[in-house]
């Protein structure tokens, strides 16, 4: 059904479609039930898909409908609905299957609010649980690049939280663990397969690090973070507090993200990496987000740059399949070469290395 799913189409048969397929095989796998009890009803309400179709053709219209409401319940909007959403409710939340009814009351009760956050915002995560499939990723560039401390450019960074995933603690649960033990964000990932995970040295140093984002969100900016926070699933525990933690750790010590066009600036930023020091370009389902056009002008310009330098790229892309893969392309010499390393969660949550 992904294949012939029209993502950019904003029609009615289109969009109920798009609805259907986010219900019934991206929620599952994350754990999103609430979203999932949600998408059985919406792709047959017009109302509600009329509201959703105010998303750009490069944006996801169900997380963006879906993000606007709990922007504004998060930001104090009173509604009976939010007794079924846990972080929201007084005491236990209610059951998930009565959930559409009081959803689609407070659509129909603040229709203009949420067409303006649908029509204006972008779907901009820091899933930091995604990092768990990056660690072992920058395992295998560190170890090409001869052991030199890396040089990172997240594409579509959000706040930049993920480029702090070297001061995060890991678990795996093969027993695997990585990081600073007594950091106040701690990532926890299940092993499935038969592959065992490369070695993850001690050390993994960083000596640069950049980010670039069509619209970076300020950490400063309330209002942006609240949006930030919004894009959370409401019913995935454990994630606001691991996405507040890491908002303070980078409020008390900045990453650099910057505002730009991918397709465009990259090429000036691969220029300003270090020269003895591993260039790793990186990003976790942002490309699907991209004009045909700009991305094949952010992979061509990582290949005509590696006439200079090697340049790494390390993605993590959702496929056909609900699940996502984990690929890693080497441009140098004007050349590439790309090995597919592992199938994941879109959410980081489980990893199944190929190696």
């Amino acid at each position: 059904m992904a294949a012939s799913l029209d993502r950019s189409s904003r029609t009615r048969e289109n969009l109920s479609a798009y609805f259907a397929y986010f219900g019934e095989f991206e929620c599952p796998p994350l754990g999103g039930q609430i979203y999932q009890a949600l998408c059985r009803e919406i792709k047959d309400d017009r109302e509600l898909l009329d509201l959703a179709a105010k998303a750009s053709s490069t944006q996801p219209p169900p997380n963006l409908l879906f993000a606007a409401v709990h922007y504004l319940l998060l930001a104090g909007e009173p509604h009976s609905l939010r007794q079924w959403y846990p972080e929201l409710a007084q005491g236990d939340a209610n059951p998930v299957g009565s959930v559409y009814p009081p959803f689609r009351d407070f659509c129909l009760t603040h229709p203009t609010k949420i067409a303006e956050l649908i029509e204006t915002q972008r779907v901009q995560t820091n899933v930091l649980q995604r990092c768990s499939v990056l660690l072992p990723g920058f395992t295998q560039v560190f170890f090409r690049g001869g052991k030199k401390p890396l040089s990172l450019v997240e594409i579509g960074a959000s706040a930049g939280l993920n480029l702090q995933w070297d001061h995060f603690s890991y678990r795996y649960d093969d027993g695997a663990t990585w990081g600073q033990a007594n950091s106040p964000v701690s990532i926890q990932c299940e092993i499935r397969g038969e592959t065992s995970l490369p070695r993850i040295p001690e050390n993994l140093p960083v000596s640069w690090r950049r980010g670039i984002d069509l619209h970076p969100i300020d950490l400063h900016n309330e209002d942006q973070v609240l949006w930030l926070r919004a894009l959370a699933w409401p019913d995935h525990p454990g994630r606001q507090e691991r996405l507040t933690s890491a908002i303070q750790m980078a409020q008390e010590s900045p990453v650099t993200v910057l505002e730009g066009d991918a397709a465009a600036s990259l090429a000036e930023l691969i220029a300003q990496a270090p020269d003895e020091s591993t260039l790793c370009v990186y990003g976790t389902q942002t490309l699907y987000q991209f004009p045909p056009n700009a991305l094949i002008a952010t992979l061509s310009s990582m290949q005509t740059a590696s006439a200079k330098r090697t340049i790494h790229f390390l993605s993590a892309e959702g496929t056909a399949a609900p699940d996502a893969e984990l690929f890693w392309t080497i441009y140098e010499d004007g050349g590439r070469e790309t090995h597919r390393l592992a199938r994941c969660c879109p959410h980081g949550r489980w990893l199944a290395w190929l190696g």
